[in-house]
């Protein structure tokens, strides 16, 4: 890991847009080259990538309205971070109705998708169907690049992305072949193997049912 990247401070932001601007500006390819290797230096990082999305959420808030919306919203954040941190995650930001967190280990990552589905799942026994939230989470592991504790670029962030928000079900985590790989996971016999293409992207995965536990770590 990158010396300081996965605990950077604000104003790396700063530094992450100079060095970006500076890359988008400079018409040598060989000084091009450079920076981008210094920005890998500088903010590369290897972990978890964790996205998640409140499933069946658009059309319920389109019946109750935005001020529904937002309600759900608040609640589902003050849920889901505490368990992302104590899974040894950061919570990096929440963009509407989705989550975006980095662990080093997708063991954590696929630990704190279980622990916030069965919070969830508790938390919901208190409430009618209309006030009911449900997430998806897509999960991936790779090299990122990691702006302090506000941002994250980089292929597994696209697929997770994928994952969680375009092809997961309510109460279902969807984990690349890779990040299991890199785990102690062990894979359930009844769990699904799956392989999907979205925009021309292969992504090998396993769909897991929030039922599911953590094998040892």
């Amino acid at each position: 890991m990158a010396e300081n990247a996965f605990h950077q401070p604000l104003t790396g932001h700063a530094e992450f847009d100079r060095l970006i601007a500076e890359f988008a500006d400079e018409p040598d390819a060989d000084r091009a080259e450079s920076i981008r290797c210094g920005i890998w230096d500088k903010f590369g990082v290897e972990g978890a990538v964790f996205i998640s999305d409140m499933a069946s959420f658009s059309s319920t808030s389109r019946k109750l309205g935005v001020c529904h919306f937002l309600k759900m919203i608040h609640r589902a954040r003050q849920i889901i971070v505490p368990v992302i941190e104590a899974n040894n995650g950061i919570m990096l930001k929440c963009d509407a109705d989705n989550c975006y967190a980095f662990f080093e280990s997708p063991d954590d990552a696929i630990k704190a998708s279980f622990d916030v589905n069965a919070t969830l799942f508790h938390a919901n026994e208190e409430f009618g169907m209309g006030e009911q939230i449900y997430l998806s989470v897509g999960i991936d592991y790779g090299r990122v690049l990691l702006v302090g504790d506000v941002e994250f670029f980089g292929d597994p962030v696209n697929t997770a992305s994928k994952l969680g928000e375009d092809l997961a079900v309510r109460e279902e985590v969807l984990v690349t072949h890779r990040a299991i790989e890199h785990s102690k996971f062990v894979i359930p016999e009844r769990a699904e193997r799956m392989v999907a293409r979205i925009s021309e992207i292969k992504i090998k995965y396993v769909r897991l049912p929030m039922t599911e536990v953590i094998g040892d770590r």
